[in-house]
Formats: structure tokens, C-alpha cells, sequence
């Protein structure tokens, strides 16, 4: 009977745990990049507005992720009227999508089509969101994905990494100069020997020195 138990808790501890483990390692759930947006005009465009013009544009649709509203409809975003230089130095007038912002915060849109000139209030535009939307826990956050696929190879077991080393100072000097002799230090000049009296005499002219006196 005691054995029977022992497995019981045994069995009901390794299902508790295995159920952990297996929530801390599923991926979140994720409203994908490329996803469809609709917008619409708030109000109206020129055919050759001038630079830098701008036009609010709202979300139509909600953008909801696990049963929460990341993007409500009316989230504003804005369109804005650039001139790119063209070819043979040609200004033609461009329209970028930008500036959408829902609860986690930007989003990079991208219309599916280039936007077309003038354009009249309530016109829809159609667009792909460009960033995933990532829920883990309670948390709703935007993730840029990278433009190229990541591999997930790891690198061979015998790779060694080449040890960073810094370049002795020879290769420091420039080309074709040759270093030459290192320059002597300076050292002290001796000086005389001798009692001062002997320097003096020694220095005076011959003219000076004592001679004997003549006798009476």
C-alpha cells in the first residue's frame, strides 16, 4: 500500500513539473509580420501637394492578438508627401505610410501598392503590417523580425577563433623609414682638481708670477 502511494506522488510530481517545463518553453503567441491593415482617409490630398504635406489616415479594422485588442479601429496613422529625386533629375511626388501606433507602441506599415495622387476623403488604402506582435504573460510588445533568415547551425566542434592580438610598434612606423642610432645621453663635464690657490696660479700670466727680489 505504502508503494502504491510512493508511485502516486512520484507520477503526480513528474506530470506537475513536465507541465511547467512545457509552458516555459512554448513560444509566445504572435500576430504575425504581413498581416492586412485597412486605412482610411481623413481628408484630402492634391494632385502636386508640396513637400512634406501630411494626411491622417485611421485604422478601419481592430487588430486583436489572443483575444486583446493591440490595435483598436480609429488608430490614427499619417501620410506623408515626399519628392525623391528621379531620373534626369525629375521630381515625381511620393506618399509613405507611416506613424501607425497601437498599444505596444509603432508599428512599420507598408502599402500593398504605391499610393496614388490626389487622394479623396474616406479613400481605403491598403497595407501589411512589417513588425510582429509578440504576447507573452501579459505583455504585448512589437518585434522588428531581421531582413534575411537566421540559420541555426552551430559552429563545428574543432573551430578555433583566431586570438585578437595588438601589432608590435615596428609595423607602426611608416613605410621606407629606418630608424637609426638611439642619441647618447648628456653627461657631466669633470671638474678641476687642485687647491683654488693652484688654479689661480695656474691661470694667471707668466708676467704675474713672483720672481726673486734683488739684494741691496
Amino acid at each position: 500500500m505504502l508503494g502504491i502511494r510512493r508511485m502516486a506522488v512520484v507520477a503526480t510530481a513528474f506530470l506537475f513539473f513536465s507541465a511547467a517545463w512545457a509552458a516555459a518553453e512554448a513560444p509566445p503567441h504572435v500576430l504575425p509580420a504581413g498581416t492586412a491593415v485597412i486605412f482610411v482617409a481623413d481628408g484630402h490630398l492634391d494632385a502636386a501637394p508640396r513637400e512634406g504635406a501630411q494626411l491622417v489616415v485611421h485604422l478601419r479594422d481592430p487588430l486583436v492578438l489572443d483575444g486583446t485588442v493591440v490595435g483598436a479601429a480609429g488608430s490614427r496613422a499619417r501620410l506623408v508627401v515626399e519628392y525623391p529625386a528621379g531620373a534626369g533629375g525629375s521630381h515625381t511626388p511620393s506618399v509613405v505610410l507611416g506613424r501607425f501606433e497601437i498599444q505596444p507602441g509603432l508599428m512599420p506599415v507598408r502599402p500593398d501598392r504605391p499610393i496614388e495622387l490626389p487622394i479623396e476623403t474616406g479613400a481605403t488604402i491598403a497595407a501589411r503590417t512589417q513588425a510582429d506582435v509578440d504576447h507573452v504573460g501579459d505583455r504585448f510588445s512589437i518585434r522588428v523580425p531581421f531582413p534575411f533568415p537566421l540559420s541555426g547551425d552551430k559552429p563545428a566542434a574543432y573551430y578555433t577563433a583566431t586570438p585578437a592580438r595588438t601589432a608590435p610598434p615596428r609595423t607602426l612606423t611608416p613605410p621606407g623609414h629606418r630608424p637609426g642610432p638611439p642619441t647618447p645621453l648628456p653627461t657631466a663635464a669633470p671638474s678641476p682638481s687642485g687647491s683654488p690657490d693652484a688654479a689661480a696660479l695656474g691661470s694667471a700670466p707668466p708676467s704675474a708670477a713672483a720672481s726673486p727680489s734683488p739684494s741691496p
